[in-house]
């Protein structure tokens, strides 16, 4: 599968103690939705539903930093999604709003009463739809009842959508799509999120050593983002600017790791783009993981690398459909 196209909606940043938000009640979707697997569109889409059923917004309602983040601050990456990635899909459900609620000491000490009965209202909730599982206020005291029973007299209704489980009867989850990326499995992981996992970030400015050796790169680094298992893929490359839709630029080949024979510059994809030589430095791409090749390892020298990445490009061609050209 490849990245859905951009849908516009709109996006707001609040924190405990702003203004309420304007525009309207909203029917919500609440959780962190990291990846935007199919159990959570699961839940936006019932939210979605009922929004339109009732004539109000459809709203996601997410966190920012991810509750694990503010907790765990030396916790390795484990993001599947940036911001604008996450943005990006949660658009494409076809949502309205994107209201990322900031998680700090204040949203932390905030109690499950308070929060259903200030901070939702604040955010302009009538109806707010979460996972079976979904706990929430200080300690994690609250849940779909809490809601159901706080704001009865309030006008808010919340109601819980089954965990959406496998053929295998294994509920799907962002640490299961985490655990496949890291056992060098992205086939596994794209069947979980309904869409190919994906690598976004702005190009960088490189050593430039892959033109030396005919084999040019762009060179995004992972940052928060999970690091899936260290070695070669066969990719998709996507141009993924802000604001507009994805552009497929073409097939290609990535080495995801830390370079053990050149450099160690921290965690890098250095994707190869088949058959094209485009300036790529300052953009945002997609590289969609479509299939392992190979462990990331050392080398004895340029040479025995050079020969490796071509041997990986041609794996990475029989492993890739082509690409069709339109007219």
């Amino acid at each position: 599968m490849t990245p859905s196209q951009n849908i516009p909606c709109q996006t707001n940043s609040w924190s405990v103690g702003d203004a309420p938000l304007q525009g309207g009640p909203v029917v919500a979707a609440i959780g962190n939705f990291d990846g935007v697997h199919r159990g959570h569109q699961q839940v936006i889409n019932a939210a979605i539903s009922a929004a339109r059923s009732q004539g109000h917004a459809s709203a996601v309602i997410t966190f920012d930093p991810h509750p694990r983040e503010f907790f765990r601050h030396d916790d390795a990456p484990f993001h599947l999604a940036d911001r604008q990635e996450k943005d990006r899909l949660l658009a494409a459900l076809g949502v309205d709003r994107v209201i990322h609620v900031t998680f700090d000491d204040a949203l932390r000490a905030t109690d499950a009463e308070k929060f259903v009965t200030e901070i939702l209202p604040a955010l302009g909730v009538c109806g707010l739809f979460a996972g079976s599982d979904f706990a929430f206020g200080r300690g994690r005291g609250g849940d779909i009842d809490t809601i159901n029973a706080l704001g009865a007299d309030i006008g808010i209704t919340a109601s819980s959508v089954s965990l959406l489980a496998d053929d295998n009867s294994a509920v799907v989850s962002s640490s299961r799509v985490r655990a496949a990326l890291q056992e060098g499995a992205p086939e596994r992981a794209a069947d979980m999120l309904g869409h190919d996992w994906a690598i976004t970030g702005v190009v960088q400015q490189g050593d430039q050593r892959g033109r030396t050796i005919g084999f040019p790169t762009a060179n995004i680094p992972l940052g928060s983002l999970l690091h899936p298992a260290f070695g070669v893929y066969a990719v998709r490359i996507f141009s993924a600017d802000p604001g507009t839709a994805y552009q497929l630029l073409g097939n290609g080949v990535a080495n995801i790791g830390i370079r053990p024979t050149v450099e160690d510059r921290g965690v890098l994809c250095e994707a190869h783009l088949f058959d094209q030589q485009l300036d790529l430095y300052g953009q945002r791409l997609a590289v969609c993981l479509k299939s392992f090749i190979r462990p990331e390892r050392k080398f004895t020298g340029i040479d025995e690398l050079t020969d490796q990445i071509a041997k990986d490009a041609r794996a990475a061609r029989t492993l890739l459909p082509p690409i069709r050209q339109t007219a």
